[in-house]
Parts: C-alpha cells; structure tokens; sequence
C-alpha cells in the first residue's frame, strides 16, 4: 500500500514483532500463526518485515538493527502471552514494555500498535502501562490490520482499535462485525515468517499451529477463551485446514502440527470430517491438539491416529466431582476415566492437564484428588502411552466467571491488578500440587524399572465423602 505525502508516493513501512513470550535458554518455539496471517494481507509492493525476537538467545540488538534499517512508520507488537504456563510464576511483561520503549527511542515517529490475545485480554490496563503505544488490536486482528494497511493510521474509524488521543485520553472503537469469516482467512506469509525456523528443538508441542476453528462455547469457569475468540465456534472447512496443512508440508518440510483449536474433537462430525481429508490425501504428516474427554470415542480415535495423530492432550481441569462442577465443566470423573482407557487401548501418548487447590477444597476432596490421579496412572501403566501429569493453580483473569465468584464471596480483592500473574493458590493447600507431582513421579520410575506401583488403593485414608477430618494425616489438614 501506498499513500500521498505533499506530492510523493511513499510506501508504508511496517514492521511486525513478535515480543518475547519464551523463558530464555528453554528452546521452545511457537510459530507465530497469527502474525502470518496479518502479513499475509499486505499488498506485494508493501514494504514490510517480520520479526520474532523469540528466535535469538539476545533478540534486543537484533530488533535495534532493525528498527533502524527500516525506519518503519507503524510498529506492530504481537503480545501472545501474558505469563508462562506450567506453573512457572513469571510474566512476560517486560518484553512488550522494553520493546515499545526501544522503538519509541529509535524510531520516535513510527506508530507503536499493539495486538495479539494477552493484549486483548488486558487492553486498557495495557495502554496505561505502557504509554508508548498509541494504539492497539483487540480481538481478532484482521479487519483492523486490513484497514489500517488502507488507512494508515485513521484511529477514529478503525474498527477494534483502542488509542490514545492527542488529549491523552484512551478511547475504544467497536470491533468489526461481523467477525471474521474463518475460511476467508488470509494465507499465511511463508516468506516473512519462515516455518523452517521453527521445526528443531522444541520437547512439548509441536512448533507450527493450525487453525481449525474458532471461539469456545463451553464456557470454563476460569477460562477466557470465549472473550478472545467469540462464544459460539467457527468451524473452518475441513478441505481449507488440509490445503494448508499440504502446502506447509510441501514447502517448508512441516511435518509436525499442533491445532490451536480449545477443543479438537468437537463438533465430531467437523473432525471425523477432517480426518478423512487428511487421509483421502494420504498425506504423511502428524498432529496433536486438545481433545475433551466426554467427546472420545474408540474408533473416532483410531481414525484420528491413521490420520496421523500422535499425541492427546487433555485438559480435565478438576480430579473431583466437586472441581468440575465449580469450574463448570459439564462432565464428569466417568468421563476422564473412560477418555483415559481409550487412549490406553488406542496406545496414544496422552498429556493430562489438571488445576489444583481449587476454591471451597477440604482434606476430604484432597485425598479424593489423589486418588484420581492414582486410578488414572493404573489405567495407563500397562499401555505406558502416560506422556506427562501437568498440574497449576489457577491464573485469575479479569472477567472470567470464576474471577467473579470469588470477588462476591470476599476471596478475591476487587482491587487486585489482574495484569500481574495472580493464582488462587491457599496456603493451607499449596504443597498439594507438589505432593501430586511426586505421587506421577515415583509412579514413573516404578513403572520404567517394572516395579510394582508405588500407590495401591490401600493407600487412601479417605476414600468415602463420610469421613471426618480427624482421619486425614496431619500434613493435608
């Protein structure tokens, strides 16, 4: 694109950064979809660079350079993440304030807009923070992108743009309507962000994202999927996933993917319907995504496996009947265990996901979670297809419904800045996760020695809702 200045015709620079959203020296790479995406709008005679600063062990005097060998007019700053997952308590912060500062600093006429999911989440606390931004994307970042590539910098008649008047004051435009068509999306721009970059090294997922819908409608009581993505789920067609999927392949030597979908496996029809594309292609590629457990069928599974499927990630969220109902789950213990033996049967590596310490747990619930994780690790142990047991407290975001719950029953300060990592995590119960983490532990190694199980049934002192408080060890009260 190009626009008038007095009476030259001169180009939009634009450079697009991926800020950084790795711990430095762990070597996990995630490929950024959805920059590519946006990059994928711009018109050939655009001058436009990409850059992800997750690349480079020291990414600052490379973005220096940068910024100084293109003299960009717009900055784009993807900010993904907001924290580390895993239950590393750290944030990401820093990298976006840095970075709007270098740019403020090297290139001080350039417009810094921000966009990506963390920022969404926390777009006016964001623009307080860092009062280098003059603006920023929230929600999905195409129709902003495409207009701000038409218009540069027309902030007023942007559409999902919040931005910083002359005055100072943060305004908010409404988002596009309506939402962006899924199999309208741009391709994405395999030049400027090269997937080859990304295919070593990685340990736990696969480095490279494939989109095959968008939005949630489950509505997780701690989960803020459905504010970044929409409620209701956009289902791409399933030719239009594998289309990419083959040119990632055939191009750039993708083999691994990874669906960035909050659930795969639903609808099953819109799956079972991806499944055999991949395979009516005979395409030798292989993939992993989130599965929901009360949505697992054998031989959906097996389908799903000669398609290519590798790994299943499940995320369960609660090991009792009491979790899942607060987190609003809509399923129940039956339905992890039943999910957890067919992947057993199937033989599929299966990644396990939980969240610990949840509001209202007594020493009753704590040995109930125990023995949920006991029973699932029996169920796995013959098939040894058990990958990883990851276990978190839960992060509190502004708006989720388990965030306001706990504000009305006076857990939560209302005045607590969300913005900062903040975990419901009670003292009485914070070395649970820890104890969980040995009970996987010990089962691992006494599996991989062909010991015998280093938990049995025997070994709970709670195992029915009737039993007083007194009865539980000391350590769990």
């Amino acid at each position: 694109k190009v626009y008038r200045t007095g009476a030259a015709l001169m180009t939009l620079r634009v450079l697009m950064v991926q800020t950084p959203t790795s711990h430095l020296g762990a070597g996990e790479r995630v490929y950024p979809l959805g920059l590519s995406r946006l990059a994928g709008l711009t018109a050939s005679g655009a001058d436009l660079r990409g850059l992800d600063m997750n690349l480079q062990p020291d990414p600052w005097p490379i973005l220096g350079q940068t910024l100084l060998e293109v003299q960009p007019a717009v900055v784009m700053l993807s900010f993904r993440n907001l924290d580390p997952l895993a239950g590393h308590h750290a944030s990401y912060l820093s990298g976006l304030k840095t970075a709007a500062r270098m740019v403020r600093r090297l290139t001080p006429d350039a417009r810094i807009v921000a966009g990506g999911p963390a920022f969404t989440l926390f777009a006016e606390r964001l623009m307080q923070a860092v009062p280098e931004l003059d603006g920023g994307v929230i929600g999905e970042g195409e129709p902003a992108m495409a207009y701000l590539l038409a218009h540069p910098w027309e902030p007023q008649t942007t559409p999902g743009l919040i931005w910083r008047s002359t005055d100072g004051r943060i305004r908010r435009n409404r988002p596009a309507s309506p939402p962006a068509d899924v199999d309208a999306l741009p391709e994405m721009d395999i030049q400027r962000f090269r997937p080859e970059d990304y295919l070593r090294g990685n340990a736990y997922v696969a480095a490279v994202g494939i989109e095959g819908k968008r939005g949630c409608d489950l509505g997780c009581g701690y989960c803020v999927y459905p504010f970044l993505g929409g409620c209701t789920m956009r289902v791409r067609k399933p030719q239009l996933i594998v289309d990419e999927m083959q040119r990632l392949h055939d191009k750039c030597g993708v083999n691994l993917f990874h669906f960035t979908d909050a659930v795969i496996n639903r609808p099953a029809d819109h799956f079972e319907a991806l499944c055999r594309e991949i395979l009516r292609r005979k395409l030798d590629i292989q993939w992993t995504g989130f599965f929901r457990e009360n949505e697992m069928s054998r031989p959906l599974t097996r389908l799903a496996m000669d398609a290519g499927l590798i790994a299943v990630y499940f995320s369960g969220d609660a090991l009792t009947e009491e979790g899942l109902a607060l987190l609003n789950k809509r399923m129940t213990l039956d339905h992890i265990f039943r999910a957890a033996r067919i992947t057993a049967q199937c033989g599929v590596l299966t990644m396990c996901h939980f969240l610990v310490n949840l509001p209202g747990q007594d020493a009753v619930q704590v040995a109930r979670a125990q023995e949920t994780v006991d029973r699932l690790l029996d169920i796995h142990s013959a098939a040894g297809n058990l990958g990883a047991v990851i276990f978190n407290t839960i992060r509190l975001y502004p708006g989720a419904p388990l965030t306001r719950k706990l504000i009305r029953k006076g857990l939560l300060d209302p005045r607590t800045d969300l913005l900062y990592p903040t975990y419901f995590n009670p003292p009485q119960w914070a070395h649970q996760l820890y104890e969980l983490e040995c009970r996987c532990h010990s089962a691992g190694v006494f599996s991989r020695l062909e010991l015998d199980p280093p938990y049995k049934e025997t070994d709970h002192e709670c195992r029915h809702t009737g039993t007083s408080q007194s009865s539980i060890p000391s350590t769990l009260q």
